[in-house]
């Protein structure tokens, strides 16, 4: 407000010229012992405040410069936002205010947002800050960044534009990123929604990368949870895998990419179809939650739920699990088949000692075969183990 900053003006202009036999020149800027801006509406409440150790004032220019800014913003007179600067530049007596050096504005509450840049424009009547200079706002170890940022802090807004990267950092280390062409993340609330295409990558280490791609998210920095909106698509580069799904959630806190909604995928030779799944990160597992398929060139599976551990590479089929092999004919029913992924990418299935009902058919051995073994008297013979 003009008002307060050209009393404070005045102020400094008395204490420094106490003792003095004559004005300072014109051109010499005055150096306050202290700063204090304060702006009010129309029902008394404070909207904002700044203060500063020390800062010079130019009359002229009607500029102040100001250093170790600290400051609040206020939502009905209540403290919503402190903030810090390096330094700040102050024009046409808080028409605009430039903030620069290590600048960080913090949500007041009990999971604080904390938005940090190197410089910001400040727009105080339109209640908006204009972010550049590596603009980075994070919440619980999720992290948004972008070339530039806009603040409405009247509306808790913070819309990101220009290279926006969405990351998860954990143990000092980033677990994933997420590129998206904008973001609008509502700091009060923690919602959360980015325009596509989006494209996520997961590092892991001493193999290639995963990725996925989907053509919008939204999601609530609060929970840390993400939806991905369909097709979505997952390679994972190190396997040779694709998967196709519907609308899928990414658990960013507890490192989890599920989905109920019907999907496909293809790992090398063999297909898996399924309703629902899981990747749980963690435990390096992937489960299908319910009408597992997986269909190789030697055989198909069916079960009620399937998992994989991407990292033994085992394999467990459970609940009404019915393998029928192309050789023999051969069909064996079980609660429960164990299996292990090779190198071709084609699961080889054994029983983990649970009852099994295995049936096959023999061809019977052509007449000019020279056997032993009496004939049997039927084309083919089916063997029930």
């Amino acid at each position: 407000m003009a008002l307060p900053l050209r009393a404070l003006a005045l102020a400094g202009l008395l204490v420094g010229c106490q003792g003095q036999k004559g004005p300072e020149p014109a051109a010499q800027p005055f150096v306050f012992r202290s700063l204090n801006l304060q702006q009010h509406n129309l029902l008394g409440q404070p909207t904002w405040n700044l203060t500063s150790p020390e800062a010079r004032y130019d009359l002229g220019r009607r500029v102040a410069q100001a250093s170790n800014l600290k400051g609040t913003l206020f939502s009905n007179g209540t403290p919503r936002y402190r903030l810090s600067a390096t330094s700040a530049t102050v024009l046409n007596d808080g028409e605009l205010i430039q903030l620069e050096g290590d600048l960080v504005i913090q949500r007041l509450g009990a999971k604080p947002l904390v938005i940090k840049a190197k410089r910001a424009r400040w727009y105080p009547a339109q209640n908006l800050m204009v972010l550049d200079r590596q603009p980075v706002a994070t919440q619980d170890k999720l992290q948004v960044s972008s070339d530039q940022a806009r603040f409405l802090i009247d509306q808790d807004k913070l819309e990101l534009r220009e290279n926006p990267l969405l990351q998860r950092h954990d143990d000092g280390k980033i677990r994933m990123k997420i590129r998206v062409s904008s973001v609008d993340w509502h700091t009060k609330t923690g919602e959360l929604i980015a325009a596509g295409p989006v494209r996520g990558v997961r590092k892991i280490t001493n193999k290639p990368r995963q990725v996925l791609t989907a053509p919008s998210l939204r999601g609530n920095t609060l929970t840390q949870i993400l939806t991905l909106s369909a097709p979505v698509r997952l390679v994972d580069i190190s396997r040779g895998a694709v998967f196709n799904a519907q609308e899928t959630q990414v658990d960013v806190r507890q490192q989890i990419i599920q989905s109920d909604q019907p999907f496909d995928g293809i790992l090398k030779q063999s297909t898996v179809h399924g309703v629902g799944f899981q990747l749980f990160y963690a435990s390096q597992l992937a489960v299908v939650s319910s009408h597992c398929k997986l269909e190789q060139p030697t055989d198909t599976l069916t079960a009620n739920r399937c998992q994989w551990n991407w990292q033994s590479d085992q394999v467990e089929a459970i609940g009404n699990v019915v393998l029928k092999r192309q050789s023999n004919n051969q069909t064996t029913k079980s609660h429960r088949i164990d299996g292990r992924l090779g190198s071709q990418g084609l699961v080889v299935f054994t029983s983990p000692g649970s009852r099994v009902n295995t049936q096959m058919t023999l061809k019977q051995q052509s007449p000019r075969a020279k056997s032993k073994e009496p004939r049997s008297g039927s084309a083919s013979a089916p063997i029930q183990l």
